[in-house]
């Protein structure tokens, strides 16, 4: 890496998905980032593409942008330093829903999956710490996402019909119902 140890250390413990880590676990996901430089125009991620790295921006500005049904090209959020993007490919292995391009010259940390494993080997604190860190920002923007689900619908005045996911289950007959959701016998 370009930056001084302690810089990236210091700018590393400001991430929320490092938050909580001990200074070894920091020490440790030190030597699994890779520093990666892009310029103005170029595509970090493609929609389609299987990603297999989380990125944090140190420096520059990328947008997301995601294909709408129509096609057009819709920017979904302009991300700067300290932000970081691409959190679920670590979890699940994927094809983008999205791709980013870079708006001003970036610097970006990639965190590979292989590298989040070395990390599990290593140091399985500092590892569970940062998977609990992204479960708890993939709540967050689930969270966030569901409120701007609300606000469309509302503005549309259409709370029979907007839903995300699928329809819900049958009910399940009582007749029908395992022995394990019954309890145990009594004698």
């Amino acid at each position: 890496m370009t930056q001084q140890p302690q810089d990236t250390k210091t700018f590393l413990r400001n991430i929320p998905i490092f938050g909580g880590l001990q200074d070894h676990g920091l020490d440790q996901l030190l030597r699994l980032l890779e520093e990666k430089t892009f310029a103005v125009g170029e595509s970090v991620l493609r929609q389609g593409d299987t990603a297999r790295s989380m990125f944090i921006v140190r420096a520059g500005e990328v947008v997301v942008r995601r294909a709408a049904p129509s096609g057009m090209m819709m920017k979904v959020v302009r991300l700067g330093p300290g932000e970081f993007f691409g959190e679920t490919t670590l979890i699940e292995i994927h094809p983008s829903d999205v791709s980013i391009v870079v708006e001003r010259p970036a610097v970006l940390y990639a965190l590979s999956n292989r590298a989040l494993y070395q990390l599990y080997q290593q140091d399985q604190p500092a590892y569970t710490m940062v998977v609990l860190n992204i479960a708890r920002e993939l709540s967050r923007r689930l969270r966030k996402a569901e409120a701007r689900v609300c606000e469309l619908a509302d503005a549309a005045a259409d709370d029979e019909h907007t839903q995300i996911g699928h329809e819900p289950a049958a009910p399940v007959p009582l007749g029908d119902r395992s022995a394990a959701t019954r309890g145990p016998r009594s004698g």
